[in-house]
């Protein structure tokens, strides 16, 4: 039988990051003449009548999906092959989906429409309606459901425009998806830091707006790097306050939460992240000092870290090694270790 990878992210903080679980499923171990048929049937438990068409004996495929919130995203990752899949013929909360391609290229035959998507082009896929997806090299495509309660009223949108890349030259679009990727790798593929929790309310937003065309209430350039600049040097002066989080920081900029997710957005980041790093960034400059004598656990209050668990886990997963670690091997003049 195939092999099932099962990971779920531990040791939440409410104001760090949601709650999220990760399920790979991988025909790695599957017999190569029983790939082809197991894959089908992973298809067709997550995404209805799919059919995937092939070489079997040359067929690998992985599925990773992440849950967290109101968000989904699943990881489709294949070798060469023809997937089809037949329509729905009701409308509920999984007939739309938002398919973006990660990496490679495909043609798409859906709703009539035919294009060629390549990597960050994104597409409003319409289970009542056919759908054929071509590629002939290795390829990554990111799934997103949009939560029903909210896109209800989007219906016929979804409708008019599926199968139509959506332009991600400019605008929202462009946002939403260079946000999606730079956030699936950095927080699944390269096993960074949790999910963040405003993660799904940046990515809905940008999508809303997206759907309404809103490019005229675009985010100006100069404001936005004056506000990250801003933000940066907020977020410097109260290191040591742990309840400085994300709220507090958009409000002391004078901007909504919302405002201040979509500035960050644009650089592929969120604001708990972008606090997060900083904090971690200061912890390494005072690990790194030579000339003070202080332990690990007051270099992490010092810098916000009120959990030291957290400290530690959220420290090795950016820079591989321990605090204690790091300091032993850069600050070899230092004591009064803890």
């Amino acid at each position: 039988m195939a092999q099932i990878e099962i990971t779920i992210a531990e040791h939440f903080r409410p104001t760090e990051a949601a709650l999220a679980t990760i399920h790979q499923l991988s025909t790695a171990a599957v017999p190569p003449a029983e790939r082809l048929a197991y894959w089908n049937d992973v298809c067709m438990g997550a995404y209805g009548a799919t059919l995937t068409d092939t070489d079997a004996d040359s067929f690998q495929g992985v599925l990773t999906t992440l849950s967290a919130d109101q968000l989904q995203v699943s990881s489709v990752k294949s070798t060469p092959a023809v997937s089809r899949s037949s329509a729905k013929s009701t409308r509920d909360e999984t007939a739309f989906s938002l398919q973006l391609v990660h990496r490679g290229r495909c043609r798409i035959r859906h709703a009539g429409v035919e294009s060629i998507a390549l990597p960050g082009d994104m597409i409003i896929a319409d289970r009542s309606k056919r759908y054929e997806l071509t590629f002939t090299e290795p390829i990554q495509g990111l799934v997103l459901s949009p939560p029903w309660s909210r896109f209800a009223g989007y219906a016929d949108t979804f409708e008019s425009t599926a199968g139509r890349r959506i332009d991600v030259a400019s605008g929202p679009g462009a946002v939403l998806s260079s946000f999606i990727r730079s956030t699936w790798d950095q927080l699944v593929e390269r096993e960074g830091e949790e999910w963040p929790d405003s993660a799904a309310a940046t990515i809905w937003d940008l999508l809303e707006a997206t759907l309404r065309g809103e490019h005229g209430r675009e985010i100006t350039a100069g404001r936005a790097d004056r506000l990250r600049r801003n933000a940066r040097d907020l977020v410097d002066s109260h290191l040591r306050d742990p309840g400085f989080q994300s709220s507090e920081l958009a409000q002391a900029l004078g901007v909504s939460t919302r405002y201040l997710q979509m500035v960050f957005a644009e650089v592929g980041t969120t604001p708990s992240r972008f606090l997060l790093a900083r904090r971690l960034d200061a912890a390494v400059a005072r690990l790194r000092r030579l000339d003070k004598s202080c332990s690990v656990t007051d270099v992490a209050l010092e810098c916000g870290f009120s959990d030291l668990s957290y400290f530690s886990r959220v420290f090795r997963s950016r820079f591989g090694v321990s605090a204690r670690t790091y300091r032993m091997t850069f600050g070899a003049r230092t004591t009064g270790w803890q």
